[in-house]
């Protein structure tokens, strides 16, 4: 019986996608970069005491080591199967997503876009994920287009545009 299982598991189309590590990389370098500018120009030029320097330095290393602790990250963020997608562990069948977003950013400096997957709650479309750049190994163009092919492939007719109707108490 456990056999069959794995055998029935080993058969189901998956595609997974863990983090852009270059992205991440390249986003903490500009943080750095950003950081010591900041740090030249509060200590150099406006004359900072110890204290405010200390400050300073710690704010500048958390905008450093927030991006980079994404790295740490090593299991997939976005799961495709043939049953839906998998978003950093929560999960909704192809039948629920009623579309997506592509977002791109005004100023691309420090921000890549973002795509957002709605989904219908009580006849009102809401957000379901808003997944940026930097949680994909790929372009957010080529996850959206992957996400629309899967979707108009393993969406079942018999349920499509059913909703979730969630009763209030």
């Amino acid at each position: 019986m456990i056999e069959n299982e794995l055998n029935q598991a080993n058969k189901i189309e998956k595609i997974e996608f863990g983090v852009n590590r270059r992205l991440i990389f390249s986003s903490c370098l500009l943080w750095i970069a950003a950081g010591l500018l900041l740090y030249v120009i509060f200590s150099h030029i406006k004359g900072v005491t110890g204290t405010e320097e200390v400050i300073l330095l710690v704010f500048i290393g958390l905008c450093v080591l927030r991006p980079l602790l994404r790295l740490i990250n090593i299991a997939p963020t976005v799961e495709l199967t043939e049953r839906g997608l998998a978003y950093r562990g929560d999960f909704k069948p192809w039948n629920e997503i009623k579309g997506t977003e592509l977002i791109k950013p005004a100023v691309i400096l420090f921000s890549q876009g973002r795509l957002k997957i709605m989904t219908s709650i009580n006849g009102r479309e809401e957000v379901a994920w808003d997944i940026v750049a930097a949680d994909v190994s790929v372009s957010l163009e080529e996850l959206r287009a992957i996400i629309q092919s899967m979707q108009e492939t393993y969406t079942d007719d018999n349920t499509v545009g059913e909703e979730i109707f969630i009763e209030k108490k």
